[in-house]
């Protein structure tokens, strides 16, 4: 079939015609379109059945740019078509065959080893000397295009960075407004800067934070389509897990690491799910990239901030990251100042609660004590030569008993004035808590018996240690004493169990409990798990006891379910070495 026929020109046309083609090639706006009419250009200038220009490949790339253009007649031909593997009827043979590898070929390279422009022709000896002359100067001509070009490209990427980072500092702007100006609700302020991230940062956003128990909620979910509410409520069921989770986002909150995942796909979900119903949901989500980053604040993670990209054209790079890190930062600023608020109420609020209790027991003493001291004095001015001794005895024991009581309370307070300051001090020997403990029973033994609440020990092992033996039995005295106030008249028991580097100690009664919600707070400083109307205390006790288990370099631990009583459970290694280790 013989070529398309080809018209002559005139020289004047000729010129004309390179005129065009110079000012179409410089004119291109991009890369693509230089490549896409170089390439046309190149075909007709030598009647090529082919031309086809390859760009060497970028720094860090294996491949650069290729365009190919074939004429009308070279495509009905066949020309280098390759058929269809599985075309039916045809022989692997009879395929080869069928396959026209050209014969004639001509190329010229780019200006700046930019890349090569190459000629094909059917017939051998097609391309002539002008054919060569003409390549050369379009393959100079390509060259100052192809640059132009790149510059173009560059400026329109600078300008869209510039823009993007005016938005970015916008948005941030915004955001600072949004959180400077919010009340100490967190919650709050948390859905208004989610909803403001969306569409402007993502086309998801959602804030997890970690509470003081160390669980992760889900605060806040937002998404740019209003007929995704139904998905939001699924997305909220599924915060960042506990530790060792697969959740994409766990190692955000508990260990404060960015996450940027720029190819998430079918087998990265499938990975990270922690469910079958998690799983569905984020392919509801349809995501195809996330980032997440950590709420900073005092070099403790609070939470984290994560954005999901669902539109195509939505990607996220270094710059996001950055810019959803440092509103990251300032989010948690909000969130640890809330919690530093609602920490300063309620350390104001107990030491309120704590003020008028003292002064209810310190006065609880006072007032039997002033009674008794009144009924001497009215005694003494009868001018009686002498007041029975018994009498005198009777009423100087109910005075003692105040006395102590108020001791008692006076050295609560003195304690906590120790460990407030760290002014604690330990007087180590070798001690038998064995011996202690019955010791402490014995002291205890007359309340016990008014409560209806018989003490028992049990020992198991050699339960010697270097220990602190006064403060060991004020450990003893608050625990056997609170077993005994909240044992509801059941018998309390005391077991102690030797083992190698340790000895544990444990209290146990069968009393009233301790509701799940009270049990992180009653080894705090005027902590109570029951009303002091009820019955009364400073509420230091347990504090005090925990502070001096700790200082021996053990731990105590609280198990206890309301109306089954409770158990304190209280390690201490055997020497100092181990304490401080």
């Amino acid at each position: 079939m013989p070529m398309e026929p080809v018209a002559p020109m005139s020289l004047e046309e000729a010129r004309a015609a390179e005129d065009a083609d110079s000012r179409q090639l410089l004119s291109a706006a991009t890369v693509e379109e230089a490549l896409a009419v170089l390439v046309e250009i190149a075909r007709r200038l030598t009647r090529a059945h082919q031309a086809t220009v390859v760009l060497s490949p970028a720094p860090g790339k294996t491949r650069g740019a290729s365009v190919t253009s074939l004429s009308h007649a070279y495509e009905v031909w066949g020309g280098y078509t390759v058929p269809s593997s599985d075309e039916p009827g045809r022989t692997s043979r009879e395929r080869r065959a069928s396959r026209a590898e050209p014969r004639g070929r001509l190329h010229g390279s780019l200006p700046g080893d930019a890349g090569v422009l190459y000629l094909f022709d059917r017939e051998v000896g097609d391309f002539s000397r002008e054919d060569e002359l003409a390549l050369h100067r379009l393959a100079r001509l390509a060259g100052l295009a192809l640059e132009s070009a790149r510059l173009l490209r560059e400026e329109q990427h600078a300008r869209a960075e510039a823009e993007s980072a005016e938005q970015r500092a916008a948005f941030l702007a915004d955001a600072s407004r949004v959180l400077a100006s919010s009340s100490l609700d967190p919650k709050a302020t948390l859905d208004t800067l989610a909803r403001l991230c969306v569409p402007i940062l993502a086309d998801w956003c959602f804030v997890d934070v970690m509470d003081e128990a160390g669980t992760v909620q889900r605060t806040s979910v937002a998404h740019a389509d209003p007929g995704l509410d139904a998905l939001a409520q699924r997305v909220r069921c599924f915060p960042a897990g506990p530790e060792g989770s697969s959740h994409p986002t766990s190692r955000v909150v508990r260990h404060a690491e960015s996450l940027l995942v720029d190819d998430v796909d079918e087998a990265w979900l499938r990975r990270v799910a922690v469910s079958e119903a998690h799983y569905e949901t984020m392919r509801a989500v349809g995501f195809h990239e996330i980032l997440s980053v950590p709420l900073l604040a005092r070099g403790r993670s609070l939470g984290a901030l994560t954005f999901l990209a669902v539109r195509p054209s939505r990607h996220y790079n270094q710059a996001d990251l950055e810019t959803a890190q440092d509103l990251a930062r300032r989010a948690a600023l909000l969130v640890d100042n809330a919690r530093l608020y609602r920490e300063a109420r309620r350390s104001v609020r107990l030491r309120d609660e704590f003020l008028a209790v003292a002064s209810h027991e310190l006065k609880t003493p006072l007032t039997p004590l002033q009674l008794r001291l009144q009924w001497l004095r009215r005694q003494t001015r009868k001018d009686r030569p002498y007041l029975p001794t018994p009498m005198v005895i009777s009423q100087l024991d109910v005075v003692q008993r105040q006395v102590d009581k108020l001791s008692g309370l006076v050295h609560g307070l003195l304690d906590v004035s120790r460990l407030s300051s760290g002014r604690l001090v330990l007087h180590r020997e070798d001690v038998d808590l064995e011996a202690v403990a019955r010791e402490v029973k014995d002291q205890l033994a007359v309340p016990a018996s008014q409560a209806g609440s018989p003490v028992s020990v049990s020992v198991r092992g050699d339960v010697h240690g270097h220990w602190d033996r006064a403060r060991l039995e004020q450990v003893l005295t608050n625990l056997l004493a609170n077993a005994v106030k909240y044992g509801a008249g059941h018998p309390v028991h005391i077991a102690l169990r030797g083992e190698p580097e340790r000895v544990v100690l444990r209290v146990e009664d069968t009393g009233i409990g301790i509701a799940s919600e009270y049990q992180s707070h009653i080894f705090e400083r005027f902590g109570r798990a029951v009303s002091e109307r009820h019955y009364g205390g400073l509420g230091l006790g347990l504090y005090i006891t925990r502070q001096i288990v700790e200082a021996h370099g053990g731990d105590i631990q609280v198990r206890s379910e309301p109306e089954l009583g409770s158990r304190f459970e209280v390690t201490l290694p055997r020497h100092e070495a181990a304490a401080n280790a």
